[in-house]
């Protein structure tokens, strides 16, 4: 893309040597004060209609302004005839550097006219600047010959819809690690309810990978599910995610059903408290060897205290 900074020094540069203030020429312009600002210090750039009034202002070229840089060719057709550009191939590279001057419109009318591969660089350099549809056209040509990674460098431009809906045949390929690389893209509702067919397929293991994504309720409620068939040591996996209150209410039903022994896959990721009552209880029903495996996760306070007592 043009150097926007090289550009707005070069714009401040020939207002001054005209002794024109940025108040007059954005007059002179039509535009704000803050556009003027903006332009000089590398901001934004001016819109392609205004190149030919400011080389007038300032007796110059839009080869001046731009410095000459690639694209500038492109500008001047463009400013002298848009109808122009239907008879020729555009280059990428031009486009990409003219894109941010141009109108949704004439941008992706431009780029639908591009010949060449565009590799997804190129492709995220130029979604800001094309209309939403042709985003999504893009979007699905890459899902296609690339699976959901593909569209990571031009997810923040996808619609929500196309990204679903390609999270959903991404799913169905590849499971849950298959929507790793968009997942913090993919909506809330297509998370979970991709993570609640996994685990009724896979077991709860299989949402370690997309986990921080998921809803708190989901995973609490497979978490759940998951303790009554297979016991506290099957939810290890997904511990750090797990509320805390689900997590006790687990150890608590676990520890009466199998001992305290079987809490020493999550006890890491139990409230210190809770832990310690759990302890305090085991000790004084079936004394200290009871507590041994659970020994590092409580406070050794309370074994002596047990001891003394």
């Amino acid at each position: 893309m043009f150097d926007m900074t090289k550009v707005g020094k070069q714009i401040a540069h020939l207002r001054k040597r005209h002794n024109i203030t940025q108040m007059a020429l954005a007059d002179q312009l039509g535009v704000s004060f803050q556009a003027i600002s903006n332009w000089e210090r590398g901001k934004t750039m001016p819109d392609i209609s205004k190149l030919p009034e400011l080389a007038k202002i300032f007796n110059s070229s839009i080869d001046d302004l731009l410095d000459n840089s690639k694209g500038t060719n492109l500008v001047k057709v463009l400013v002298e005839n848009e109808s122009l550009v239907d008879s020729q191939p555009i280059d990428k590279d031009e486009l990409i550097n003219v894109a941010p001057l141009l109108t949704e419109d004439l941008a992706d009318s431009l780029y639908q006219k591009v010949e060449g591969e565009l590799s997804l660089e190129d492709l995220s350099l130029i979604a800001p600047f094309i209309h939403q549809n042709s985003i999504d056209i893009l979007a699905n040509n890459q899902f296609q010959l690339n699976g959901l990674a593909g569209l990571t460098s031009i997810a923040s431009y996808i619609s929500q819809d196309k990204i679903d809906e390609c999270a959903k045949k991404e799913f169905e390929l590849r499971g849950m690690v298959g929507l790793a690389p968009m997942a913090s893209f993919i909506s809330q509702k297509i998370i979970d309810e991709c993570a609640q067919e996994e685990f009724e397929a896979n077991g709860i293991e299989s949402l370690a990978s997309l986990a921080p994504f998921i809803t708190q309720s989901v995973i609490n409620e497979c978490a759940q599910k998951e303790f009554q068939s297979n016991g506290l040591h099957s939810l290890s996996a997904l511990a750090p995610f797990i509320s805390q209150e689900t997590l006790s209410h687990c150890a608590k039903e676990g520890y009466h059903r199998d001992g305290i022994h079987s809490l020493v896959s999550i006890a890491p990721f139990i409230q210190k408290d809770f832990l310690n009552e759990l302890a305090i209880d085991a000790i004084t029903k079936k004394g200290m060897k009871e507590i041994i495996p659970i020994i590092p996760y409580i406070d050794h306070h309370v074994v002596e205290e047990r001891v003394i007592k």
